[in-house]
C-alpha cells in the first residue's frame, strides 16, 4: 500500500510542475473554445497540437527529468513521439506520458550508474549520450509498434467503464472513496492521478468534464470548517475562520483534514456532502474545461464554461450545506462549544504520546536553525501557505532564517528544521532523518508560530552557543560535516547545499557561497571519477573562517559540465592548510572503487570512518 501511495504522490507531483500548462489550456477553452465566451472555430488549430503533442511531451520530459535528470527527460520525450505516432485513435496521450516518462528516466539513470566505472577517461560525454540515444531508439520503436496499440485497448476499457458509470448514475457514489481518501491526504493522488486524465479525454470529446469536480469540490470541507467556526470560541474560533477562508477561497484543502481527524465521525456527513454535490453536478450536467488547481471556488468558476457557472455553484453550495448541517450535529453531540481548538488538542496529544516530539521551547543541543522547510504531500499547497506565514513573521522579527516549502518525500539536504502535519511527520523523518522535525496540526495555528519565533529569537540572542565546536584536534572533519543521500536538480543547487553546510558549521561566511558559484561559472570543478570539488576563488578568501572538509553524497548524481555526473561533492576550506587538505582528498579519490564505497555509504558515521582513514594516511607517510 505504501508503494502505491508513493507512486501516486510521484504522479501528482509530476502534474503539479506542469499545472500552468493545463490552466493555459483551460483558459483558451473558456474564452475561445466551442463553448467559450467568445467562440472562435479556428482556435481548434491551437488546441489540437496542445493536446496531441505539447502536453504529452511536456509530461514525459518532466517525468524523465525527475528520475534521470535532463538527459532522461530528453530521451523520454523522444520515446513519447513513438507513442504518439503509433496511436491511431483520438485518445489523449497524457496518461501514457505519465508512465513512459518516469520509466524512461529510470532506465537512463540505471544505465548511467552502470557505465560510471566502465568508461575510459575522456570519453564520458560520448559514451553517456550514445548509450542514451540507443536506448531512446529501441524504446521509441517498441512503443510505436507495440505499446501504443495496447494503450488504446486499455483506454477503451477505462473510458467505457467511466461512460457506463455516467449513464447509470453511479458516478456520485465515488464520494464513498473520495471523501475519506482526501482526509487521509490522498487528495492529490486521486485528483491528478485518476480524475484529471479521465477529465482531459472527456473534455476532448464533449468540451467539458464532470471528473474535474469530483475531488476539487471545496463544499464538504467548507461546511465542516463553518460548523467548527460556529461552535468554537475566542482564538480557536479565529483559527477556524482563517482555515475556512484559506480552504474555500484559496483552495488549500489540507487545512480542513486535521479538523476532520479530530472528530472522525464527521466523515459520515462529509461523505453525504460529497454525494449531494456529485448528484447536483450530474443532474445539472455540470462540468469544467480543465482541472481547477488549487480547488478553490474562484478556480472552479474560472474553469467553468459559458452557462455552467450556476450548475457548478449549485453543486458546491449543496455539498457545503449538507456538510455543515451534519458536522454541526456531530460536533454538538460530541461536546458542543466547550471543546478546545483542534490544533492545540492535537499538539498536546502528540507531545504526550510521541517520544520523538520536540517541544518548541525545549533547550536542546541541536545546531542553530538557519533553514526551515514546511513539508506537505505535494509540496505546493499547505506547505507553501505555512512557509509564507512564517516567512512574514520572521521578517517582522528581523531573524536571519530562511524559510521554504517542499514535498514531504523531497526534503532538501540543507534543511535544519522540517515542519509537517502530524500525519506526515513519520514520512518526513524517513525521507530526511538528519534535520530536526516538528509536527503541527493546522498551518494557521498562530500559537505554533509565536512559539517558534520565540525559540528562534532566543537562539539568536545566544549567539554561537549552539554552533558546533571546532577544536584543532580533528574537528576539521566530523560526522556533522557529511550529507548523506542528498538530492539536487542541478549543480548550482548542489553547490548552494554544500555551501550552506559550510556556513552552518561556522567554516565560512555566507558570502563565500556566492564565490563558489562564481568559481564554477569560470571553470567547472568536476575532476572525474564522479567527484566535484566546489570552492571559492582563492585559498586566502576572507570568507573562510577556519579549516574543514564537507562531503555531500548524491546517489542519483548531479550533472556538471558536458553531461558528466558528480556523485560526491567535496568542499575543502583551510587558508594556509588548504593545499595539504586537497592533496589528501586527491589521494583518497584516485581509485574508482574508493569513490564507489563513499557513494554507497549508508550513514554519516560510515562516511566519516572511511574518509578519516585516508586523511590520516598521507600525513603519517609525510612525517616519516
Amino acid at each position: 500500500m505504501n508503494r502505491i501511495n508513493r507512486i501516486g504522490r510521484f504522479l501528482s507531483y509530476l502534474v503539479f510542475q506542469n499545472i500552468a500548462g493545463l490552466i493555459g489550456l483551460g483558459l483558451i477553452r473558456v474564452l475561445f473554445g466551442e463553448r467559450g465566451w467568445f467562440p472562435v472555430p479556428e482556435v481548434q488549430d491551437i488546441l489540437n497540437p496542445i493536446l496531441k503533442y505539447f502536453l504529452p511531451l511536456l509530461f514525459a520530459y518532466t517525468g524523465g527529468r525527475m528520475i534521470g535528470s535532463h538527459r532522461g527527460g530528453v530521451i523520454a520525450s523522444f520515446v513519447m513521439i513513438g507513442m504518439i505516432a503509433g496511436n491511431p485513435s483520438d485518445y489523449s496521450m497524457l496518461m501514457p506520458a505519465m508512465l513512459v516518462g518516469p520509466l524512461t528516466g529510470w532506465i537512463i539513470a540505471r544505465t548511467d550508474r552502470w557505465l560510471v566505472d566502465r568508461i575510459p577517461v575522456g570519453l564520458e560525454l560520448l559514451c553517456y549520450n550514445v548509450a542514451a540515444g540507443l536506448i531512446g531508439v529501441v524504446l521509441c520503436l517498441f512503443c510505436y509498434a507495440e505499446v501504443a496499440h495496447w494503450f488504446v485497448l486499455g483506454m477503451q476499457g477505462i473510458h467505457g467503464a467511466a461512460k457506463l458509470m455516467l449513464e447509470s448514475n453511479y458516478l456520485p457514489w465515488v464520494a464513498l472513496a473520495v471523501e475519506p481518501g482526501k482526509v487521509m491526504f490522498l487528495n492529490n493522488v486521486m485528483n491528478h492521478g485518476i480524475f484529471e486524465p479521465l477529465g482531459i479525454q472527456q473534455t476532448k470529446e464533449f468540451g467539458q468534464s464532470v471528473f474535474f469536480l469530483l475531488e476539487t469540490n471545496p463544499g464538504p470541507g467548507a461546511g465542516l470548517l463553518l460548523a467548527y467556526y460556529m461552535l468554537l470560541k475566542n482564538k480557536p474560533r479565529d483559527n477556524a475562520r482563517s482555515s475556512l477562508l484559506i480552504q474555500f477561497v484559496g483552495g488549500i484543502h489540507e487545512v480542513y483534514f486535521p479538523y476532520a481527524l479530530m472528530r472522525p465521525l464527521v466523515i459520515v456527513p462529509l461523505i453525504a456532502a460529497g454525494l449531494a454535490g456529485n448528484w447536483v453536478f450530474v443532474l445539472l450536467q455540470a462540468g469544467l474545461v480543465a482541472t481547477p488547481s488549487p480547488g478553490s471556488l474562484i478556480a472552479l468558476m474560472l474553469m467553468a464554461p459559458k452557462g455552467m457557472h450556476l450548475p457548478v455553484l449549485g453543486g458546491v453550495l449543496a455539498s457545503a450545506a449538507v456538510s455543515f448541517a451534519g458536522c454541526y450535529l456531530v460536533l454538538l453531540w460530541k461536546g458542543g462549544p466547550a471543546f478546545d481548538d483542534p490544533a492545540a488538542l492535537a499538539v498536546h496529544h502528540l507531545s504526550e504520546k510521541s517520544e520523538d516530539e520536540i517541544p518548541l521551547k525545549e533547550e536542546s543541543q541541536r545546531k542553530t536553525i538557519r533553514k526551515i522547510y514546511f513539508a506537505c504531500d505535494a509540496g505546493m499547497g499547505s506547505s507553501a501557505m505555512g512557509a509564507a506565514l512564517l516567512r512574514k513573521k520572521i521578517k517582522q522579527a528581523g531573524l536571519p532564517v530562511e524559510v521554504g516549502n517542499c514535498s514531504v518525500d523531497g526534503i532538501p539536504a540543507d534543511a535544519d528544521l522540517v515542519i509537517s502535519q502530524a500525519m506526515l511527520t513519520a514520512r518526513a523523518q524517513e525521507a530526511a532523518p538528519r534535520p530536526e522535525h516538528l509536527s503541527m496540526v493546522s498551518f494557521v495555528d498562530a500559537a505554533f508560530y509565536d512559539g517558534l519565533i520565540d525559540r528562534l529569537r532566543s537562539e539568536v540572542l545566544q549567539g554561537s552557543a549552539n554552533e558546533p565546536e571546532s577544536e584543532e584536534n580533528g574537528a576539521m572533519f566530523t560526522p556533522d560535516h557529511v550529507l548523506i543521500r542528498a538530492q539536487a536538480d542541478d549543480k548550482w543547487q548542489a553547490i548552494r547545499q554544500v555551501g550552506g553546510l559550510l556556513v552552518r558549521l561556522g567554516l565560512v561566511r555566507d558570502d563565500y557561497i556566492g564565490r563558489m558559484i562564481e568559481r564554477e561559472r569560470v571553470l567547472s570543478t568536476f575532476i572525474g571519477n564522479g567527484v566535484a570539488l566546489p570552492h571559492g576563488v582563492g585559498a586566502a578568501d576572507t570568507g573562510i573562517l577556519k579549516p574543514g572538509i564537507v562531503i555531500a553524497q548524491y546517489p542519483d548524481g548531479v550533472t556538471f559540465d558536458e553531461g558528466n555526473k558528480a556523485y560526491l561533492l567535496i568542499a575543502v576550506v583551510g587558508g594556509e592548510q588548504q593545499m595539504g587538505l586537497v592533496s589528501r582528498i586527491a589521494f583518497m579519490i584516485e581509485k574508482p572503487e574508493t569513490v564507489q564505497a563513499l557513494v554507497h555509504a549508508g550513514s554519516p558515521l560510515e562516511m566519516h570512518r572511511r574518509v578519516s582513514a585516508f586523511l590520516q594516511e598521507p600525513a603519517s607517510e609525510t612525517n616519516e
